[in-house]
């Protein structure tokens, strides 16, 4: 095969990639709280295709962990967080992280995230009964007046080891010491919304498509010539 084939071939395959592997699931999450976007990292892209045809991955993207904009639901159990910093969710796998704040209570009124696992205070998992739920900017969770705990909000200091596990959770690629939040802040009854763009997202996808359609014209051109050389060489 020719080198501008496998060049074509190579770049319609991770343009397919980049469609359906983080364009669409951006875009699938426009409207997911607390989402972050993902991105392919350029320099990781060009180190590969100016290295080899043959040896090249998918799983070079950076996750952006730049704020959504803040949306008002009046919930009670809704909280955003204004400012750096992740909840800590207790899951059967352990700690993991998450901007998203739509919370719930459960049976045993317990606070939990919108898959069932608690929220993780200062002290434990936060138990709610009683009353009136209100949270104040730094955390501190009351019911009637009366404190209960106060919901620890973490952050590290390289984010780009953070993975993602679905469910807007986050882990650890590696152990990193967690460290506690100063300067953001808590609000109640909002939620933070999904960083991505939608109409940039678009952009993307149209994008992504021509330079797929324009690889794999490159590569039925180069069939057709070769079939076409073969024909005639045969006639001669």
């Amino acid at each position: 095969m020719r080198q501008s084939q496998i060049l074509a071939s190579v770049g319609a395959f991770r343009q397919q990639n980049r469609i359906s592997h983080l364009i669409t699931n951006n875009l699938s999450n426009v409207q997911t709280p607390g989402f972050k976007r993902d991105v392919p990292i350029f320099s990781v892209l060009l180190s590969q295709a100016l290295d080899s045809y043959q040896r090249f991955s998918f799983d070079q993207t950076k996750t952006l962990f730049h704020n959504g904009s803040i949306q008002e639901t009046g919930s009670p159990l809704d909280l955003a967080v204004e400012g750096e910093g992740f909840f800590k969710i207790l899951t059967p796998q352990g700690i993991r992280y998450t901007r998203a704040g739509n919370f719930r209570l459960d049976k045993d009124m317990v606070l939990t995230n919108a898959d069932g696992f608690p929220v993780v205070g200062k002290r434990d998992e936060i138990t709610l009964s009683g009353g009136m739920i209100s949270v104040e900017k730094d955390g501190t969770v009351k019911v009637n007046g009366e404190e209960r705990d106060k919901i620890a909000l973490v952050t590290f200091q390289d984010l780009d080891l953070l993975r993602k596990e679905g469910h807007t959770l986050f882990g650890l690629k590696i152990p990193q010491e967690e460290t506690e939040v100063q300067n953001s802040q808590i609000r109640q009854g909002a939620l933070e919304a999904s960083n991505v763009n939608p109409i940039e997202e678009m952009v993307n996808l149209i994008d992504a498509l021509r330079s797929f359609e324009s690889c794999v014209k490159i590569v039925q051109s180069q069939d057709e010539m070769d079939s076409k050389a073969v024909n005639e060489l045969g006639k001669v």
